[in-house]
Order: C-alpha cells, then structure tokens, then sequence
C-alpha cells in the first residue's frame, strides 16, 4: 500500500463549534494548551470523516492522487495530528499560521515553535496516529505533500524513520529547497514554476501547487513498479517538464 500525506486546511465544509475555535482557549504553555484543546476535542459529539469536513483544491487534489495511486491518505492536521482521513473528527479552527484568527501562536505563553505544539498536540490528541506506524503498515511510497510551514512541524517525525522507510519518501513542495531539511532534500520531487506554465495541464495557484504536483506524479507514476528510487523519479519528472 502506498500513503499519500497532505495538510489540513483552513476552510472547512462544517460549522464549528464556539468552543472549538483556538482563539477560545485562554493562554497557557504547549502542554497545558494542547491539554486543554484535546479535553474539548474528545467531548464535542458532532463528528464527520476527515474527508467531509476538509474544503480546497489543494485537499481535494490529494484526495485524487490516491484514488490514482489505491493509497490510504493521511492528513496532518495542526489540531488534530496526523490523523486517517476516514477517522470521524469533529469541525475544528486551528492553524500554526502567523496572525491567523484561531492561531495556536496567539494562545501559547513564551517562545513559539511548530515543532513543539505538533510534539504536545501529538502526545494527548485522541484521534493522531504515529507516523512511524503508519509508514510501518505501508510498504510503498510515501507521497507527502506539505508546505513549508508543514515540513517543518513533522520534519523530526520524518527523520526518525528508518532509512529503509525514509527511502520511499517522494515530497512535493512549493517550498525553498534552503527551507527543507538537508536529509529530506533528496526525496523533494523537482516540481516548478513550469506547472503552472502555458504546457501544464493543471494550473493553479501557489497554496494548491503542493496538492496538483502530487496529483501529476500519481498520474505519471501510476502502474510503475515499484523499488524506483527517488533519484529515478525526480529524473522522470525532470524529463516530464522539460520543454515545458
């Protein structure tokens, strides 16, 4: 089985609740607040599976690479964790995006990282699985589309893998490459400004590019075998574009 990773968004298709909007949390430090959040996670009744709750082309072009690829897809939600798009979740507001009405920034006393809400939020959200386990049960790809707010919350999960697993890695990105890890630089697939050019078939805007590069690898990459590695697609997507 291949899995295919993509972010969470901002607009969501069901109303939230009052008490699920970050910005009703009073301040407290990463442990305190992502125990606070989790605690009126676990009790909102209103539920939907991930898929239904998720809007935006970018979610949506993800949702279509791995019916492309038979994958199971994982999202990576900033107040959920990672988390099975079929798992029934309630509607939520919460974001790690700067100035953001509902951002975990505005609430969390003391210096702010991404890493260190995902770290806390990970530890005590009820519907998060573990990377490790998921890419564990899964033994093609990982297909991962992230911005760079993203690759930066998760980075350490993914550096733990084991290399026989972060091998399978294929990451799509609008992202700097100074902005990815250097151990993941790799695995970033060599998307550009070309797919957005007169020759692509699937333009868009820059906060869906991560989603419609994804979509185009599944559609180039469909039926291949499998044990390519990295270097090899990004030859094939290189190969692909040019011209363009």
């Amino acid at each position: 089985m291949t899995l295919v990773i993509t972010t969470c968004t901002n607009r969501k298709r069901k109303p939230v609740s009052d008490a699920l909007h970050m910005a009703a949390l009073p301040p407290a430090d990463f442990d305190g607040l992502a125990r606070q959040w989790s605690q009126r996670l676990a009790a909102e009744p209103t539920r939907f599976p991930g898929e239904d709750i998720y809007g935006g082309r970018g979610f949506r072009e993800a949702v279509t690479a791995a019916e492309l690829l038979d994958a199971r897809l994982l999202v990576v939600s900033a107040g959920l964790g990672l988390i099975d798009v079929s798992t029934a979740v309630p509607p939520y507001a919460c974001t790690v995006l700067v100035d953001a009405p509902d951002s975990v920034r505005s609430r969390v006393t003391g210096a702010f990282s991404v890493e260190c809400w995902w770290e806390a939020l990970c530890k005590v959200s009820p519907f998060a699985v573990a990377l490790h386990d998921a890419v564990e049960g899964a033994h093609g790809l990982i297909c991962a589309a992230l911005s760079d707010a993203y690759i930066e919350m998760i980075a350490e999960d993914l550096l733990a893998l084991p290399t026989s697993m972060l091998g399978r890695l294929r990451l799509f990105t609008r992202a700097r490459l100074d902005r990815v890890p250097a151990a993941l630089q790799p695995f970033v697939m060599p998307y550009d400004d070309r797919l957005d050019g007169p020759d692509s078939c699937n333009r868009g805007t820059r906060s869906d590019f991560a989603g419609r590069a994804l979509r185009h690898f599944a559609e180039l990459t469909r039926g291949e075998p499998q044990g390519r590695s990295a270097a090899e697609h990004a030859a094939e997507v290189s190969a692909t574009l040019d011209g363009w």
